[in-house]
């Protein structure tokens, strides 16, 4: 049994800006928190890219006023379709995600909670999209500790993100995913050592947990509440129509992606018949 640990450093978060964005909700993580994310159409410049820059804005910000429209405050952006993922991603990416999320935040009302994540994970960008967008919370994937993936190793950017935070002034909220799924950890750092890491060193407000499957997740986010139970965690995928239930037992949120899209995965495009049953359920269970 690993024993529970008190966020010593929490209490020493320092506010930048002397006042929050228009219409920005008091409490942010709320109990049975619902988050959903626009998968970015590849953007150009990446290998997979097919459409003009304003086909893909304008898809973009159509995601998402359905979600908004169908009860959903809470979106993430990312650019799930780039190839390859770059850990320093192009200036180019950089200024169409800014453009992507700064027209979702003026078309949407003062009331949308918005994060960002930029893949793979490159937070100097993520930062400051934020910081240009007034977005309320970055994602990052690999927030301490080293992982292997793909193509190689990758160290935690929880340095990067809160020296640019703190050049920037920029308040933004750290929602980032621990021991994430599509990656391996490396070294013997378990996840409740990571998680602390995350939330006293790195100053994260909420946690994202996700395991290789859905009873893995379960079983990782139960953990993390027994010994952590003051955290606010998020359940980061495999959320769907025939576990919601039981997702909101052990989680605090969830991001919902994959079950809301027309091909059943991130890459999809929304769907809005599936988007209006999952929505059915989601009011039921509250």
């Amino acid at each position: 049994m690993v024993n529970k640990i008190l966020n010593y450093a929490i209490t020493k978060k320092v506010r930048y800006q002397e006042e929050p964005r228009e219409g920005q909700p008091e409490q942010l993580l709320t109990p049975y928190g619902l988050a959903s994310v626009v998968g970015i159409q590849a953007l150009p410049g990446t290998t997979q890219n097919t459409l003009s820059f304003k086909k893909i804005l304008k898809k973009a910000v159509k995601e998402a006023e359905m979600l908004y429209a169908a009860g959903i405050r809470n979106i993430l952006i990312q650019n799930v379709n780039d190839l390859p993922m770059y850990v320093h991603v192009g200036t180019n990416i950089v200024s169409y995600m800014t453009v992507i999320g700064y027209a979702i935040r003026e078309t949407l009302p003062d009331d949308l909670v918005l994060g960002v994540s930029v893949l793979r994970d490159d937070a100097d960008a993520m930062v400051s999209i934020a910081s240009a967008i007034e977005a309320d919370y970055i994602r990052p994937k690999g927030y301490v500790g080293a992982v292997i993936g793909v193509d190689g190793i990758h160290a935690g950017i929880v340095d990067e993100v809160l020296e640019m935070r703190y050049k920037l002034k920029c308040d933004v909220q750290i929602w980032p995913d621990v021991h994430d799924r599509s990656t391996t950890p490396l070294g013997e750092v378990n996840l409740i050592d990571a998680c602390q890491q995350a939330l006293s060193q790195g100053l994260a407000d909420a946690l994202i947990i996700a395991g290789k499957d859905f009873k893995e997740s379960l079983a990782k986010i139960n953990l993390v509440k027994e010994n952590l139970p003051d955290t606010y965690v998020f359940l980061g995928g495999g959320a769907n129509f025939n576990n919601l239930e039981e997702v909101y037992k052990a989680a605090d949120g969830a991001f919902v992606a994959s079950c809301l899209k027309d091909t059943g995965n991130m890459t999809g495009d929304l769907d809005q018949e599936k988007l209006t049953r999952f929505m059915e359920l989601y009011k039921k269970i509250q």
